[in-house]
């Protein structure tokens, strides 16, 4: 005979808070007066927030990012209300308003009053495209009748009183049209900076170009940014090619390391902005292009500048604006809303329901992050790919994730002026010739001695048609 079902031997071997974790809607519990006394793990990702930090909140503390508050509809009436509800994402600066079906219900002490209120929250996008979705698998419905998805602007995730005064400086520039260069190390943000930027700005209808100038081989650059005309040269399209350049027109061009391109493009680059027209290669006139120029670096150009690798009127002509985006570890206030947020657009993604331990959280504070933004999203997809599924919280960082002794880069600072260069004897060619021998023409040594860079010394060393080989073994 089958054993008769027990309810009590369920709750003992599955507790309530796994059941609600792993329902795909956002569930909190308030005590008498809007305090939380729990929240799921979709409340957790969809906040941004830990749990420890929502236990030390009260339901008022979101008024600012809500239209109306149910939990106060429920207190009112003393009775279970649901109705719609439009909401931003509290750490998200300028995030798109959304809307969710809110249920909130009372739950009674002996004596009528309301002794806890749980609130049920369902997006109603979430919710829509998980219906079209379906629909779609089971080919029900034609692709033509699906909705296009709508492009969300940038949002940007900042707790930090640093970032905060960084996003009040870019917001008050966008709407202008001046030159904004971004300084910051790789993997900072520049790019969602720029992003940003532009969608704040008046060009916001037209397109954003992004322009990695270190992506391109020297030789290919200038076709790249200029475009050329059919037949310029071997190997080009038949029909010519428009430049990245040209593509802005109207909008905002984006060069990302701009520190990176070559000395024999700057003085090209450095007409383009100046005179707002391009030429392209194989072309007889130029043509005028309207676009707003913003440049990132992850180098000192001021610093190149006094080595001879970067134009100093280049630099005085893009360094209008200029912006530093600090480096992650010093914004710390930041490392567990971006790691949360980019644990719920992982989850999202592979349509798993996972969540950080407080333990992992106080682990991730710990660490510098010399990857900065970049690789705290690499860090979170690895942990969120790696864990098993049925595994709805990570509990600990596997050893080697995280490097032990992270190699900690230094910030960039751009100075004020540029000051001339010490130069121990000139770059004559009588000095050259005497520090290639005084340095048995070891050139890297020969460009330390004299005070300039390699690349510069190269430079002079062809302009006063030294032989490669002066008499001298060559490093």
């Amino acid at each position: 005979m089958q054993e008769s079902f027990s309810f009590g031997s369920l709750f003992e071997q599955l507790s309530l808070t796994e059941v609600l974790d792993n329902i795909d809607a956002g569930i909190a519990i308030y005590d008498s007066v809007g305090n939380f006394i729990f929240m799921n793990t979709m409340m957790v990702n969809w906040r941004n927030i830990p749990r420890r930090e929502y236990l030390k909140m009260n339901v008022h503390d979101f008024t600012k990012v809500i239209d109306v508050c149910v939990f106060d509809l429920v207190c009112r009436y003393k009775r279970r209300v649901s109705r719609l509800q439009y909401y931003q994402d509290f750490q998200k600066v300028d995030g798109a308003t959304r809307v969710r079906i809110v249920t909130g219900t009372p739950i009674f002490d002996g004596h009528g009053n309301i002794k806890y209120v749980v609130m049920l929250m369902q997006d109603v996008q979430d919710f829509e495209n998980l219906h079209h979705t379906l629909w779609e698998q089971n080919k029900i419905l034609n692709d033509t009748t699906l909705k296009p998805k709508t492009t969300e602007k940038t949002c940007i995730v900042a707790k930090s009183p640093e970032f905060q005064q960084l996003l009040s400086v870019a917001d008050s520039v966008a709407p202008l049209d001046s030159t904004v260069l971004l300084y910051g190390e790789s993997g900072s943000g520049k790019e969602v900076i720029a992003h940003y930027i532009h969608e704040h700005s008046k060009r916001k209808d037209k397109p954003l170009i992004a322009v990695n100038c270190a992506a391109f081989p020297e030789n290919l650059i200038e076709a790249e940014l200029f475009g050329y005309e059919k037949g310029s040269f071997t190997g080009a399209n038949r029909e010519g090619k428009t430049g990245l350049v040209e593509a802005a027109d109207g909008g905002t061009l984006f060069l990302d390391e701009i520190n990176s391109l070559p000395m024999s493009i700057q003085g090209k680059v450095l007409r383009m902005i100046e005179e707002k027209s391009i030429q392209r290669i194989g072309a007889i006139k130029s043509k005028k292009v309207d676009f707003r120029l913003i440049a990132a670096t992850n180098g000192n150009l001021s610093e190149m500048v006094h080595n001879g690798t970067f134009r100093e009127d280049l630099y005085y002509r893009i360094h209008v604006i200029p912006l530093i985006i600090p480096p992650v570890r010093n914004r710390k206030e930041d490392i567990v809303p971006l790691c949360l947020h980019f644990l719920h657009y992982f989850c999202q993604k592979y349509n798993l329901q996972k969540s950080f331990s407080d333990e992992v959280l106080e682990e991730v504070c710990q660490y510098q992050w010399p990857g900065n933004v970049r690789e705290i999203r690499n860090f979170v997809e690895r942990m969120v790919v790696m864990t098993p599924c049925a595994t709805r919280e990570i509990s600990s960082i596997p050893h080697g994730i995280l490097r032990t002794a992270p190699a900690v880069p230094i910030m960039i600072q751009p100075e004020k002026e540029i000051k001339p260069k010490k130069q121990v004897g000139g770059s004559s060619k009588e000095k050259i010739l005497e520090a290639l021998a005084a340095c048995q023409n070891r050139r890297e040594k020969a460009a330390e001695y004299l005070g300039i860079s390699r690349r510069y010394l190269q430079y002079k060393i062809r302009e006063y048609e030294i032989p490669s080989r002066n008499n001298h073994k060559e490093k």
